[in-house]
């Protein structure tokens, strides 16, 4: 299912994110850093196999995804990355903020 997300709360959540350093970017490191991750975020042009991945790892993990509608240029360009970023998991970020995504 994928979510309308507020540009503006998801841009704040970006940054906050990137501003602490406790993210994963990109789908196999978020794979990797699954494990105490407040929330995933996938964008609609994650690859398929490793998006199917990224989904069963968080069910098991507990760990809510947020189906994005951008692509993955867009997502890379609203947290100021010179390349394509099709997931991030997010580790420092607040339940208000997660659940703010997940509406």
């Amino acid at each position: 299912m994928i979510l309308m997300v507020d540009n503006a709360q998801l841009s704040k959540v970006l940054k906050d994110a990137m501003k602490s350093g406790k993210s994963a970017v990109g789908a196999k490191e978020s794979l990797v850093a699954m494990k105490g991750s407040k929330a995933i975020l996938l964008t609609r042009s994650v690859p398929a196999g490793i998006g199917a991945r990224l989904r069963e790892e968080a069910k098991k993990n507990s760990v809510p995804t947020v189906e994005l509608p951008h692509s993955s240029a867009e997502l890379a360009r609203m947290m100021g990355r010179p390349y394509r970023v099709s997931a991030i998991a997010l580790r420092s970020v607040s339940e208000a903020d997660v659940n703010q995504l997940m509406k």
